[in-house]
């Protein structure tokens, strides 16, 4: 299980992408969290092996620059 959160501010919905892996389960789960009051504002869980669904998620809530350094941290700990 490995998890990190990226601020990324006003280029993504809420300002902030919570992202955790589950080895056991085998998903994913992306959040993404209001910058002031951290509460959840959209939320998805995904298998590990839909790369490319993960990939369209990600750039409807952030642009595509933050949306590439994203996944490329989840591919990492895959």
């Amino acid at each position: 299980m490995a998890k990190k959160q990226f601020k990324i501010g006003e280029y993504a919905l809420g300002g902030i992408i919570d992202v955790q892996t589950n080895d056991r389960l085998r998903t994913v789960e992306i959040q993404a969290r209001d910058f002031r009051s951290k509460a959840i504002v959209q939320s998805g869980t995904f298998a590990q092996a839909s790369i490319d669904v993960i990939d369209d998620y990600l750039n409807e809530l952030t642009s595509y620059y933050y949306a590439e350094k994203v996944l490329n941290w989840i591919k990492s700990v895959l």
